[in-house]
């Protein structure tokens, strides 16, 4: 048997007979050691480990007040504690996603809470949650923080504006600015690197904290980005960049002010015909890895890796989508909240399960064709990291295979991926029939690790 190629990333064209990749629940990782049994593998994705039961409706928000970790689910902030047990807070009106920052004040925290109307304000000294109700203050689609001013935008979609200095209750009528380069709407905020990035439906303005005696902020002169947003959630700081979903259905990712397509057109075949404005974006970086992800409510996640600039997907249990909500860095781990039914999770490597849900893992090869010749594939091996699951040796990698382009697969083949300590055990299929194109589809629902190094065949022409 000679090696094939295997591993990759997701890429499904429209074309199907061009090519029909699928990477779900998988990172494709290269090794950066040229002497390593294979210069790339599947790497399975971290489970998700329950912390908190389902309660009072979906998780909306996750935010990190330094140490001191909080969620919006249903209509209540609870203050999450070390150990997962919950306090409520207070009442965060609405249904939908918030936006939630914090800066200091009085020797402890405000944490501003906004829903796309109402603000909120968290104060941790006197752990009293107040509604925002400054005459100035219009409402808030999207919050953040910078130089100890919180930073917003309004309902009207044309204005943004700022509270007063170090104190995030309080607004002013002349803290107003509108985004001057281009008519067209705004429809996010970020701030990175001391700078309000402000996105428009068409363009992007960047603008820093420069006081003069009539504006604490200016727009920064000779800067302006052609080139707009899709969706009020999808901007996210990564790897000392800025990503976001642009209005023309593609990923881009900032270098110094140059928005670069980081998409690739299967992805953005793939996005096309969603409802873009409802994405929204989460960020997760562990073990080499820094991942944006973008989820659509009606459609896939996707997600991008910085390190290798490959697109895999994160897909729930009899879900289109990951049931993830929100992802936030709290302690130590990265903690997640569940769209549906507002569990707390913590992402762990050792857990091969969404909870009491399985947890699937399926690669769909690159075509297998030599020039369209008739090949006999007489067998294939997969190398795993076997002999790592239950005791009674109830795991397994199941097998299909599609000759007409991925439209329809062969019944699944099944074989063991053994019991612990059946540690190099071989996982191998024997007579896999002729073909002229074909794809194979790897997946693995059994609790057990599922790392893929490697793939051997065997195929021989026909005379």
């Amino acid at each position: 048997m000679k090696t094939i190629p295997f591993v990759g990333a997701s890429y499904k064209d429209d074309t199907r007979p061009f090519d029909q990749q699928s990477c779900i629940n998988y990172i494709p990782e290269m090794s950066g050691n040229q002497n390593a049994r294979s210069p790339a593998l599947l790497r399975g994705v971290p489970g998700l480990k329950k912390q908190v039961d389902a309660g009072d409706g979906a998780v909306r928000g996750l935010h990190d007040v330094e140490g001191t970790h909080f969620m919006v689910r249903g209509t209540t902030l609870y203050e999450v504690k070390s150990d997962w047990t919950l306090v409520s807070r207070g009442t965060v009106s609405g249904a939908g996603r918030v936006s939630m920052t914090h800066n200091t004040f009085g020797g402890g925290y405000q944490m501003t809470i906004v829903n796309g109307l109402q603000g909120y304000v968290y104060n941790t000294n006197t752990q009293v949650l107040t509604q925002i109700t400054a005459t100035a203050f219009p409402g808030s689609i999207i919050c953040d923080y910078i130089d100890s001013y919180t930073v917003h935008v309004a309902p009207d979609l044309i204005r943004w504006f700022n509270s007063e200095l170090a104190d995030a209750t309080q607004f002013s009528s002349t803290d107003f600015y509108e985004a001057e380069a281009s008519p067209d709407s705004l429809i996010s905020l970020l701030v990175d690197h001391l700078e309000v990035w402000l996105f428009g439906t068409r363009s992007i303005e960047i603008w820093q904290d420069n006081p003069t005696e009539t504006a604490v902020f200016q727009r920064a002169q000779g800067i302006f980005i052609e080139q707009g947003c899709a969706a009020t959630y999808s901007p996210a700081s990564l790897d000392n960049g800025i990503f976001w979903f642009g209005n023309d259905g593609k990923v881009y990712r900032s270098a110094g002010y140059t928005p670069v397509v980081v998409s690739t057109p299967s992805i953005e075949q793939a996005m096309a015909g969603l409802d873009w404005s409802k994405a929204f974006s989460m960020v997760w970086s562990d073990r080499g890895h820094k991942v944006y992800y973008l989820s659509f409510p009606d459609g896939p996640t996707f997600g991008y890796d910085v390190s290798t600039q490959l697109w895999h997907q994160r897909k729930s249990y009899n879900q289109n989508n990951w049931r993830v909500s929100a992802l936030s860095y709290w302690n130590g781990q990265w903690v997640a909240g569940d769209a549906l039914d507002g569990r707390l999770y913590t992402l762990d490597w050792n857990t091969f399960a969404e909870d009491d849900m399985p947890l699937v893992a399926e690669r769909t090869s690159p075509y297998m064709t030599d020039a369209q010749n008739r090949l006999f594939q007489s067998a294939m091996e997969f190398v795993m990291d076997t002999g790592q699951g239950a005791l009674n040796g109830d795991n397994y990698l199941n097998l299909a295979y599609s000759d007409d382009g991925g439209r329809n697969y062969s019944n699944w083949k099944q074989r063991s991926l053994g019991a612990v300590g059946q540690y190099g055990l071989r996982v191998q299929f024997y007579r896999l029939g002729s073909f002229r194109n074909r794809l194979f589809r790897l997946q693995v629902s059994s609790p057990v690790k599922r790392d893929l190094i490697a793939v051997s065949a065997s195929f021989q022409e026909a005379a």
